[in-house]
Parts: structure tokens; C-alpha cells; sequence
């Protein structure tokens, strides 16, 4: 009976480790928002010849900045213009 339980705590340290070890980080900003980010930015004619995946690292880095980090809009869209749209 031991040697059952034993194995089965193998068993489930083993599954939870490979769990934790596989897991996706979560982003904590909604999809939504990040879309509707996207489709302003690129509505701003200042932004025509950007590529597209600048765009993106755009408004992941201001939507973790307000969101996650609670900076204000004004101050994490500026700080990420220039990491990300400057290149």
C-alpha cells in the first residue's frame, strides 16, 4: 500500500511540474482591447509606413504598462512610441 502511494505522488509531482513547466504566460489585458488598440493605431496616418508587428509590440507594451503596471495612458504610450515605433 505504501509503495502505491508512493508512486502515485511520483506521479502527481511529476504531472504537476510538467503542467506548471508548459503553462502560457497570460497576458492581463483583455483581446479585446488589444484589437481595438491595434485598429486606432492604425487609423493615425502618422503610423502609414510601421509594419505591422511594430504596431503590435506597440500595444502590448502600453496596454502592459497601464494595465499591469498602472502607469498613466499619456506616459506609457509615449514610453512605448519611442521602444517600439523608433526603430
Amino acid at each position: 500500500m505504501k509503495k502505491l502511494l508512493f508512486n502515485l505522488s511520483i506521479v502527481f509531482a511529476t504531472f504537476v511540474i510538467v503542467a506548471f513547466s508548459l503553462a502560457r504566460g497570460i497576458d492581463a489585458y483583455p483581446q479585446d482591447q488589444y484589437q481595438e488598440c491595434i485598429l486606432a493605431v492604425k487609423s493615425n496616418p502618422v503610423v502609414v509606413d510601421i509594419p505591422e508587428v511594430a504596431l503590435e509590440s506597440f500595444c502590448d507594451c502600453a496596454l502592459r504598462a497601464i494595465i499591469d503596471d498602472g502607469n498613466t495612458d499619456e506616459n506609457s504610450a509615449k514610453k512605448c512610441a519611442r521602444e517600439t515605433l523608433n526603430n
